[in-house]
């Protein structure tokens, strides 16, 4: 898939960094010290569940692992690379978009696998009622949804027709940075995802404090009411993705730059339009010299911001926080494959 990376951006990115010797430093904002290289190197997966958050929605998990890579390929590979091509990751598409997108580029929504998952969105617009939808949007997409079913009363052609319009739309939105006030109609009432993804982002201060230098250059500064910066993004897509059997649309943005010796890159998936509100992705990659080989020293931290969480409490909390861990790991352990 083509990387929308500008290709200034893969030159800085592409620079030759000082291998660091001092880990627990580079490591302080996490949740990892004293870290064992030739463990990791051996294909060990650090894991760490986050605390509670005040934000009662929000759930995150960290994880620290070694990549036989130098630190620009796997910053490349996390632009480019596709997820759909696992299928045990149960994305039924994830397709990357230009920096100016149109209706016509979200052609993978005709595409998608007739199985149950993806039976979700069409039942969720078959009788849609605008007053009481059974997916997350706001007040005029689900007017538009509502008109739009007056001509066309097949589901799965509505589907097709409606919410490459809406993915667009929220895309534009964020872009803009106009979209922090947007509210969408919730199982619980009202949801405001970018809303979230302020909470996500600000959850720990020490990572937020690591990551404030890349963000400010994102939409998201324009989360807290001042105007972003005009950093290019390294990617942006939208997919189609299955949350407990059930299938959800999202669209993202992606941003990467380096960091001193390091380069880090953030995911935001600003919309979906069930099971969860908002994801956030973190990684940053340091150059590690381990048995003379330079390979890439990631850590990671997924951030979720889901209905569900804010109900759960004690055991419920950490078995979800565990199952967390664990499609984490799957997909640490599909990326990772891509380098073999």
């Amino acid at each position: 898939m083509k990387s929308t990376l500008p290709l200034l951006c893969l030159a800085a990115l592409s620079l030759t960094a000082p291998v660091r010797a001092d880990l627990n430093t580079d490591l302080a904002f996490s949740a990892f010290q004293n870290v064992d290289l030739n463990a990791l190197a051996g294909g060990q997966v650090l894991q760490a569940r986050g605390p509670i958050m005040a934000f009662s929605r929000g759930i995150t998990a960290q994880s620290l692992f070694v990549i036989d890579a130098t630190p620009a390929d796997v910053a490349r590979k996390l632009v480019t690379w596709t997820p759909s091509s696992h299928p045990e990751l149960k994305v039924w598409v994830h397709q990357s978009l230009p920096l100016r997108p149109t209706v016509a580029d979200f052609n993978g929504l005709t595409q998608l696998p007739d199985n149950s998952s993806v039976e979700f969105q069409y039942k969720a617009l078959d009788g849609f009622d605008p007053a009481k939808p059974s997916l997350q949007i706001s007040n005029q997409e689900a007017q538009f949804i509502a008109s739009t079913a007056t001509q066309q009363h097949d589901p799965k052609a509505l589907f097709a027709q409606v919410w490459p319009q809406i993915l667009l739309g929220r895309l534009n939105a964020f872009l803009s940075g106009t979209g922090g006030s947007s509210s969408d109609i919730g199982a619980d009432g009202e949801v405001h995802p970018l809303g979230d993804v302020k909470s996500l982002l600000h959850a720990d201060p020490r990572v937020y404090g690591d990551y404030q230098h890349l963000l400010n250059g994102t939409p998201a500064k324009a989360l807290a009411t001042s105007a972003a910066a005009h950093l290019p993004p390294a990617n942006l897509y939208y997919e189609c993705f299955d949350v407990e059997g059930s299938a959800a649309l999202g669209t993202g943005a992606m941003y990467q730059a380096a960091n001193g010796t390091s380069i880090q890159s953030v995911d935001i998936e600003y919309y979906a339009n069930a099971g969860v509100i908002a994801t956030v992705e973190l990684e940053q990659m340091w150059p590690v010299a381990i048995g003379g080989r330079n390979e890439t020293l990631v850590w990671r931290e997924d951030l979720v911001s889901a209905p569900n969480v804010a109900y759960l409490h004690g055991t419920e909390r950490m078995a979800s926080s565990m199952i967390m861990l664990q499609d984490t790991k799957q997909g640490i352990d599909a990326f990772r494959s891509e380098f073999k």
